[in-house]
């Protein structure tokens, strides 16, 4: 039985005509090209057709018809998230070598895996990454670089950057590996909404934390204790450090809810306030 089972992942990889190389040119050529031919009616599809190109080209290199179709359905219209939406292109190239070996696997599935993951590959993705990938280094090291470090104004972007190139290319590969059992690895597990719950509870937290950070709020009201005059400042950070501005951003929060999300009157009205209450010299 083993030898059998050696013999059928020797035939296996005996078939494999892309290169762990093509895999890394078509990646870098997606990460570097995504967001440059975005267009209204494609978005990122040339984008996407042109980190297919080679492959397709090396996979249909007898057949000059089945190329230009395969090169006609990947520009048409594809976006998604640019770094969790590398693993469709990994089960793409799969498809397509395996649709190149003769293989059952029809233009309309190949189609239809890249148009039903391009939705929810980009709602986690952009949970994540904006969610917590962005804002936890900026919640760490923007203080930092306030109080003079000059190395942690660059740790954010380099941190994102990092996150963005690695975990691409690794999902490139697992979904050139796995083929069409990621597909349905990713939606029988229930990964993804457990991901966007996660990510929407961390965005939350983070967002309570960078409120607390950058929301400044404080009130010039004294009141006279035992004949000592007292800020009232002083006695609120002695109560709950940064009440007043969990008071405005919650505030803010409760008028949305209300009244639906009409930011420019919302920032009218908290200019105006901000006027008065300084003219008054409450804050």
């Amino acid at each position: 039985m083993s030898e059998v089972t050696t013999t059928q992942a020797a035939a296996e990889e005996k078939k494999s005509v892309i290169t762990k190389l093509d895999l890394l040119k078509a990646w870098f050529k997606w990460c570097t090209a995504v967001e440059v031919p975005v267009s209204f009616d494609r978005m990122q599809a040339l984008a996407f057709g042109y980190s297919m190109n080679k492959i397709l080209r090396k996979l249909y290199k007898d057949d000059p018809e089945e190329l230009k179709n395969a090169m006609r359905r990947h520009h048409s219209m594809f976006n998604t998230n640019c770094d969790w939406g590398s693993i469709i292109h990994g089960i793409t190239i799969s498809l397509e070598e395996q649709r190149a070996a003769g293989e059952e696997v029809s233009p309309e599935v190949i189609q239809s895996l890249k148009l039903g993951l391009m939705g929810p590959l980009a709602g986690i993705g952009d949970s994540v990454d904006q969610g917590i990938v962005a804002t936890i280094p900026l919640a760490i090291f923007v203080p930092m670089a306030l109080n003079g470090s000059v190395w942690a104004a660059f740790m954010p972007g380099l941190i994102y950057l990092a996150w963005s190139y690695g975990w691409s290319w690794f999902l490139f590969q697992k979904g050139y590996s796995l083929g069409r059992k990621a597909v349905l690895e990713i939606l029988h597990s229930g990964m993804i909404k457990k991901v966007i719950d996660i990510a929407s509870i961390v965005g939350l937290f983070m967002i309570g934390c960078l409120s607390a950070s950058y929301v400044k709020v404080t009130t010039a009201l004294t009141y006279v204790n035992n004949d000592t005059t007292v800020a009232l400042q002083d006695t609120l950070n002695g109560i709950i450090p940064n009440l007043l501005p969990f008071c405005v951003v919650m505030g803010m929060y409760l008028y949305i809810t209300k009244r639906g999300p009409k930011y420019l009157r919302l920032m009218v009205y908290t200019m105006v306030i901000a006027i008065v209450l300084t003219f008054f010299g409450i804050i």
